[in-house]
């Protein structure tokens, strides 16, 4: 009798363990975001965690506003057109849900290096206030005063192309890359009027790798952009190609038999490359968050390759002068 009870004690020892772990981790998410034993309590701690150490601090005053909701963020992760993307999540959902929107330092200070104006600030203004409970995407997002904590690599492709001239507008360049990238059409245009600009972004070196370990292909060859040129020489006049690569030796190798093909110093750096693409008026590129937003930014018709699974395929479903071609 009395080893029965202990049975039915520990049984149901057991099982109310079970549900008191079910309901803190499913229904109140931990603070804790990289699941070690300290936790993340304010927002400051939270933005040295995912900034990795990072980030200059301030002296924040104690008097500051602390948000009286949730607030809508995203933990830093990739390179600029990655980086772009947490941004807009982040701007989107805001709109969205009314919540107020804040970044790390971390994503804001290298995009106010390629844009003029951002809207969305930084952890300085909160950094001392209690981290609220979380969920992970705006799906999740049930009541006002919980935040919304996107993951790394947040893509909400549908949120932030509903409102695409919007977010152009937000992501507006620094006068001095403005200046470059016009600066360098007048001269692929040899002082022609009337020419048609078209960026081609041509993605290799890491992504190389990436397409044969992940997805068991090889990178696109020049079959790719010769037709997706074709199409924009069958359409408009004056046509100029302005090419854009992280291997401009690959570039030049491939498209030096072209008269009306452009290919852009091998000493720019990333965000004079996004300007360039962004004053063309159309785009063609292959794979890549950086390719994406060129083309985005850019405004006009878009050509990219077929790339089963790949972000523009979904973004071709909901942007009309967007085409998929192999």
């Amino acid at each position: 009798m009395i080893n029965a009870n202990q049975n039915i004690l520990f049984t149901a020892t057991i099982l109310a363990l079970c549900v008191i772990s079910f309901v803190h981790v499913f229904l109140f998410p931990l603070y804790d975001i990289n699941a070690k034993h300290t936790t993340v309590k304010r927002y400051a701690d939270f933005e040295q965690r995912i900034c990795k150490g990072n980030i200059k601090r301030r002296v924040v005053f104690k008097h500051r506003r602390c948000p009286q909701q949730g607030i809508v963020t995203v933990e830093q992760g990739g390179r600029l057109g990655n980086q772009m993307w947490a941004y807009a999540s982040v701007w989107a959902i805001g709109r969205r849900t009314g919540l107020e929107t804040y970044v790390p330092q971390c994503i804001r200070a290298e995009l106010d290096k390629v844009f003029d104006v951002l809207s969305v600030p930084s952890f300085e203004e909160i950094g001392h206030c209690e981290l609220n409970r979380f969920v992970r995407s705006v799906d999740s997002w049930n009541y006002t005063n919980q935040s919304i904590i996107l993951k790394k690599y947040t893509m909400e492709l549908e949120i932030v192309l509903s409102w695409v001239q919007d977010i152009i507008q937000e992501f507006s360049f620094r006068r001095a890359l403005l200046v470059r990238s016009q600066k360098l059409l007048r001269e692929a245009s040899k002082g022609k009027s009337g020419s048609v600009f078209v960026g081609i972004h041509v993605r290799r070196t890491d992504y190389i790798g990436y397409l044969q370990r992940k997805l068991h292909i090889n990178a696109v060859g020049m079959g790719f952009y010769r037709k997706a040129m074709g199409y924009f020489l069958n359409k408009y006049k004056n046509v100029t190609f302005i090419v854009v690569s992280d291997d401009p030796g690959w570039c030049q190798a491939h498209f030096k038999s072209y008269d009306n093909v452009y290919i852009a110093s091998e000493k720019n750096k990333a965000a004079d490359d996004l300007a360039i693409l962004a004053s063309c008026n159309h785009t063609i590129f292959d794979y890549g968050t950086f390719g994406t937003w060129g083309a985005i930014l850019a405004g006009g018709e878009t050509v990219c390759y077929n790339l089963t699974h790949h972000i523009s395929t979904k973004i071709v479903q909901i942007l009309p002068n967007w085409h998929l071609m192999k």
